[in-house]
């Protein structure tokens, strides 16, 4: 049994919501986005192409109902910054389309760029030199 799914169990939650997005190459998981209530609280845990948050944060009930909707068509970046996700769980606006870590080429600095060349900060604390 998974350590998220010992810590649900142990809280008396059992809801867990998986709304990972999918690579348009390769149908991996552009970034790992999972929520798991217990009728006590929220956890999320969080993987994208500009890092992660470990093994999750708890986080408010409006947070992840915030979450599941930037996650649901139709995608805007300003939705993905609203709920944290500086990048945009994988989701590049000019293409319209979700890409996985190895398809974003992403640079020691933070930046990246999708497959067709679409420049992202990747990193909330990047800025142009």
């Amino acid at each position: 049994m998974s350590f998220w799914n010992r810590f649900i169990r142990m809280l008396g939650g059992r809801t867990r919501f998986n709304i990972s997005p999918r690579c348009a190459l390769c149908a991996r998981p552009a970034a790992v986005v999972e929520i798991f209530e217990t009728s006590k609280s929220c956890f999320l845990r969080y993987s994208g192409p500009g890092g992660s948050n470990g093994t999750g944060d708890p986080i408010s009930p409006q947070r992840a109902r915030a979450v599941r909707e930037a996650l649901t068509p139709p995608y805007e970046a300003a939705k993905f910054k609203a709920v944290g996700f500086w990048d945009d769980a994988g989701f590049c606006a000019e293409c319209g389309k979700f890409y996985c870590p190895t398809h974003w080429s992403v640079s020691s600095s933070g930046a990246g760029r999708c497959v067709q060349g679409h420049f992202k900060s990747l990193d909330p604390h990047w800025h142009p030199e």
